[in-house]
């Protein structure tokens, strides 16, 4: 009798040393199935950062050029001092621009009068670039809104020279690289 308590004890101690490495093993693969859904989260979310990364640094690089070539714009378009600079400006520009033809025929005029005089020559009319702040908005509709407040200095023969603020209102577009519009403001 003592022999068949031992048997059924160390039965019993098998089966629930078998019932322990069984439910051991099927958390084991539970934890391995968790460890493998952690590891391609973890995959996601630095594919998601680099992504994020990505587009900042794009957003950041079109952000400065947009800043960068209003303010070059603003540098041409307001150093002349004769009526042959004052022609050329559109050529200094034309590369970071792509504007409708009213746009251009506003902003590019040809300094002339009614009798086609040089308004420019016969006044001695001279603008100098001093200096430019640019400014950005959000980017929407791959369209990034830009402003520079721009201080120019004008003279000419028969004044001295005064100091004029002026702003710039320009959207400059991401998948051209150009500016399609611009639009300037006397301040003062």
């Amino acid at each position: 009798m003592k022999g068949k308590i031992i048997y059924i004890v160390v039965g019993v101690l098998a089966f629930g040393v078998l019932l322990v490495m069984t439910y051991n093993g099927q958390q084991r693969a539970k934890i391995n199935e968790v460890q493998k859904a952690m590891s391609k989260i973890d995959k996601q979310n630095e594919v998601t950062k680099q992504a994020t990364k990505q587009l900042e640094t794009n957003y950041n690089e079109a952000d400065e050029k947009a800043k960068f070539s209003l303010i070059e714009f603003a540098k041409y378009y307001y150093t002349f001092a004769s009526q042959s600079q004052y022609d050329k400006r559109f050529e200094e520009v034309k590369d970071d621009l792509q504007l409708s033809d009213e746009n251009k025929k506003q902003l590019f005029s040809d300094g002339r009068d009614d009798t086609g005089g040089s308004k420019i020559d016969n006044l001695g009319i001279r603008s100098v670039y001093d200096s430019a702040v640019g400014y950005t908005s959000e980017k929407k509709d791959d369209l990034i809104e830009t402003l520079a407040t721009v201080i120019i200095r004008v003279t000419s023969d028969t004044t001295k020279t005064v100091r004029q603020s002026v702003l710039i209102h320009g959207w400059y577009d991401t998948k051209l690289n150009k500016f399609v519009s611009i639009k300037v403001n006397d301040l003062q």
